[in-house]
């Protein structure tokens, strides 16, 4: 192999430490939106006489609006303060999720995933608590409140009803229903009782704040927090990336309309608020008009890689979303009604690909989702129906049957490769001979591989042709919440780094990352190679890949070090039973 071959392996390289900016900032862009078609029409009918709620605060003037979240009212309607009756706590459940709702702002203060706990080996489960910001709340109608007070007309386990009755003659009526699943199904109704038009402006749904747990951080390159949109039913726009941007640590923290700052906002289909593993959905029925976010930041974190290169960063701590309804001149005696529906549960495949469109793109597996969708359902089987149940075992036969799969493309290139090594003497003679010719040099060249039944670039193509699976694989592995908690041998959880001795030590001992680059050493050795700077540089990717891999999930490390096993494996097997081609001299 010539120098020049290299430039396939360092492209492969490159792809890979580049793949997560190329997903965010190309790929996506590879699917641009579609028009939002207009809402549609809404009914008129007789608003009956309804009871008046006697537990409104005096009105007070409406505040004005900001830029970037529109008046939720006209200049003349009232504005209701905050109010001090006493709180309602109504509990909704099935058997994977319990949702506390709370009559104040009629949302979700807390919900509880009864099948995720919060940390390895807790009979806690996770729990987020959105009481500072009530989940699936209405917001933005006019007089109401943030903390407005609803009256509780009826509630059974799986669902309740609420009514809220504002001086301005507007009443909502709002039901929430809990399915079998993590959906919450949401009808708003929403009507004018009074004699004069009410307009509705910056009108809607709100999801609560969302932040890492217990011993989850990101990295700059793949933010665990973020806000994902649909809009046209074309692809997900993933917007993590770009809030430390929106939202500097020195800023205003101001909500954002959605595309970004000084962009027109434009409508969306469904809004994602998410961390690394969970997940909560707004779904409008007929789209939104535009979606707002906002995000916070924590506290300086003193980090550094391998106890070297240190840095200091304020890292976003949370992160909200909100919708926002097309405006809308609700006539004396008109009613409308807004449906939705309201996931909060797990990133898993199936449980999104049920609720609606692209939903399951939120997993964010990249420009090659398809392969990546299968290999994820394969080790899930694997998982479910293979003794011991462990992911560890999954992720090492997922590993065998990708081996398998391309085992004949493999020994192609280990063939092709140990060819141009035996060949090497010829192809110097011929170099010698017309070395003052470089066309006649490269004729004779390519009758030698055409002589010799030699593909030049054999070595490489198959390796080119695996790029989809590799990169498949590492985004799976890399978030997916299966993986979460699953030990294996020493591993206690392969969703994370193995950190042994870290309790004793300045940094934990990773020992699947120095096993790795131990078996990527043993498979140069053994890989033919006729060039010395070539070889020199190929014995440098073990030392690289062992420092990328070292600060990985193990269940990467795992995959790699399966990998390079096999690899090792299908290479003393060619030496032994496939002896080297006699070279015609």
């Amino acid at each position: 192999m010539k120098k020049k071959d290299l430039l396939p392996i360092i492209l492969i390289f490159a792809l890979f430490l580049a793949y997560p900016t190329i997903d965010r900032k190309v790929i996506a862009k590879f699917f641009p939106a579609k028009a939002k078609p207009a809402p549609a029409a809404v009914e008129t009918v007789q608003a009956p006489s309804l009871p008046a709620d006697t537990s409104l605060a005096a009105p007070e003037a409406h505040p004005a609006p900001s830029e970037s979240m529109p008046a939720a009212a006209p200049a003349e309607a009232p504005a209701a303060t905050a109010e001090e009756a006493p709180e309602v706590l109504t509990t909704l459940s099935n058997d994977r999720l319990e949702l506390t709702l709370s009559s104040r702002g009629a949302g979700i203060a807390q919900a509880v995933l009864r099948d995720y706990p919060i940390a390895k080996g807790s009979d806690t489960p996770v729990t987020f608590d959105f009481s500072e910001r009530p989940a699936a709340a209405p917001i933005g109608y006019p007089g109401l409140a943030d903390a407005a007070s609803f009256e509780v007309v009826s509630a059974t386990e799986d669902s309740i009803a609420y009514r809220k009755s504002l001086p301005n003659g507007l009443v909502l009526d709002r039901t929430l229903a809990l399915g079998s699943g993590y959906q919450l199904q949401i009808v708003d109704r929403i009507e004018n009782t009074s004699s004069a038009p009410i307009a509705l402006r910056g009108y809607g749904l709100q999801a609560g704040a969302m932040g890492n747990l217990p011993g989850e951080a990101g990295d700059q390159q793949v933010p665990l927090l973020g806000v994902d949109t649909l809009t046209g039913s074309q692809a997900v726009q993933y917007w993590g990336a770009k809030f430390d941007k929106w939202f500097p640590a020195d800023g205003d923290g101001k909500p954002q309309a959605l595309p970004g700052p000084g962009e027109e906002p434009v409508g969306v289909d469904w809004v994602a608020v998410k961390n690394k593993y969970f997940t909560q959905i707004l779904t409008p029925a007929d789209g939104a008009d535009r979606c707002l976010v906002e995000a916070s930041h924590g506290a300086p974190v003193n980090s550094s890689f391998l106890g070297i290169f240190p840095r200091t960063t304020i890292p976003i701590r949370s992160v909200s979303a909100a919708i926002q309804m097309p405006d809308y001149d609700l006539a004396a005696g008109q009613a409308i009604e807004q449906n939705a529906t309201f996931y909060i549960g797990p990133k898993v495949y199936t449980d999104l690909k049920a609720n609606g469109p692209h939903q399951e793109d939120i997993l964010q597996l990249g420009f090659w989702r398809v392969v990546g969708i299968w290999i994820l359902k394969v080790m899930v089987w694997i998982h479910d129906h293979v003794w011991p149940y462990s992911y560890g075992l999954a992720i090492i036969l997922l590993t065998f049957i990708i081996r398998i799969i391309f085992w004949p493309l493999n020994h192609k290139s280990m063939v092709s490769t140990r060819h141009m090594q035996e060949i090497q003497p010829l192809i110097a003679a011929v170099k010698e001979k017309y070395k003052g010719d470089a066309q006649k040099q490269q004729q004779e060249m390519m009758a030698l591989y055409k002589e010799h039944k030699i593909n030049p670039m054999g070595g490489c193509l198959p390796m080119l042709i695996q790029i989809p699976v590799f990169f498949a694989l590492f985004v799976v592995l890399r978030g997916a919440i299966e993986l979460r908690f699953s030990s294996f041998l020493w591993i206690s959880d392969l969703s994370t780094q193995e950190n042994l001795f870290r309790d004793v030590l300045p940094i934990g001992i990773n020992i699947l990352p120095l096993f790795m680059g131990v078996t990527m050493w043993l498979q140069q050795k053994m890989t033919p190679s006729s060039d010395p700077q070539q070889q020199k540089m190929m014995m440098m990717m073990p030392v690289i890949f062992t420092f990328m891999f070292y600060s990985f999930p193990s269940g990467l490390s795992l995959y790699w070090s399966t990998n390079q096993v096999m690899m090792i494996v299908q290479l003393a097997w060619m030496k032994k039973f496939h002896p080297p081609l006699p070279i015609k001299k």
